[in-house]
């Protein structure tokens, strides 16, 4: 049992955040200063499975660059994923779960200073800052979105002052690890090729991606008057592939209006249908989550890391999607379009 005193809680406003940024910004906000601070004293005193050691990376070669990085620790030393056999599996208190954190592996408070709202490390990093957000962690929530957490995560996205922060959400039967409601946040110093792909306009608010192999959707925060109206029609999107039991995974990253400019002045989010995992996960090799759908493959074996090839992703990745999204773009426009 810990304190609630000795948390650092990080007190903010709507004054604070940041809706563009150069590529080259060098002038950390507080926010993000604050994370790495956090981040890098919990390594050092171990508070995780392992210090992140990305061996090798590169840019595949061919049209998509996809970012290829070597980082064996992931699955030799994670944690045991639990079992999910259902997208809307109830919460267990059986076994881990976020409310089992030792004070060393809690970063700081973005709530009220009572840890409901925290910011705590991931056990097994795949990047620099790799943490989560906890929302309600408290109430025991299984890992279903909610519009409440949606909100604390674009929030933080907009207190962020570097272009490289990404955040994302594996639901359940998605390759979510953990049946308890988080999200990952981590910096990736990649341009991704997602930052500024062409989108085609489907209904109001909602693009879709197709010059992709993953087949998804977009929604812009440029395309909305406000941060409330954003989050709510990102909400209603991933609420009905809730409801239909649809798998689902989220990403969010910084943009650019102009592909070769240096300024991000928006906001993505891509929600991608998807095909169900239903059995404990393979973490031998990679697995398709929200950063391999965003372009970010965290390699577990040197022999895959060596011989993987553009068209080998592209055919997963089709594999994966494409089905669950030619059956929602249909409902989306009969359910959503307005």
């Amino acid at each position: 049992m810990f304190s609630y005193e000795q948390i650092t809680t990080f007190v903010y406003n709507t004054k604070n955040f940041n809706f563009a940024i150069k590529l080259y910004e060098r002038d950390e906000s507080s926010l993000d200063r604050l994370l790495r601070q956090k981040w890098n004293q919990a390594e050092e005193v171990k508070a995780s499975r392992y210090i992140l050691n990305i061996r090798d990376s590169k840019i595949l070669e061919g049209k998509y660059r996809f970012l290829m990085q070597l980082n064996p620790d992931r699955s030799q030393k994670r944690r045991d994923p639990e079992l999910i056999t259902s997208v809307l599996q109830p919460f267990n208190s059986i076994g881990f779960n976020f409310t089992k954190l030792t004070q060393q592996e809690i970063l700081f408070d973005i709530g009220n200073g009572d840890t409901n709202d925290i910011i705590a490390i991931n056990a097994s990093p795949l990047e620099q800052g790799h943490c989560l957000v906890l929302t309600e962690r408290l109430k025991c929530l299984p890992q279903i979105m909610t519009e409440y957490s949606l909100r604390k995560v674009i929030e933080l996205f907009l207190l962020s002052n570097t272009w490289s922060l990404r955040a994302i959400f594996n639901g359940l039967c998605a390759h979510a690890s953990i049946n308890h409601l988080h999200w990952h946040l981590y910096y990736l110093k990649n341009e991704m090729l997602l930052e500024h792909i062409n989108i085609h306009s489907y209904i109001p608010g909602i693009h879709l991606l197709i010059d992709y192999p993953a087949k998804g959707f977009c929604l812009k925060l440029s395309d909305f008057k406000s941060i409330t109206d954003f989050v709510s029609r990102i909400f209603s999107v991933v609420n009905h592939l809730q409801s239909r039991q649809v798998a689902h995974n989220v990403c969010i990253t910084r943009a650019k209006s102009k592909p070769n400019d240096e300024l991000y002045d928006d906001i993505r989010v891509y929600i991608w249908a998807r095909k169900s995992i239903t059995d404990v996960k393979d973490t031998t090799a990679f697995l398709t989550g929200a950063c391999e759908l965003l372009g970010h493959f965290s390699i577990r074996d040197e022999n895959t890391y060596k011989n993987l090839t553009e068209d080998n992703i592209i055919n997963v990745l089709n594999d994966v999607t494409e089905e669950y999204f030619l059956l929602i773009k249909d409902e989306l426009k009969n359910v959503l379009a307005k």
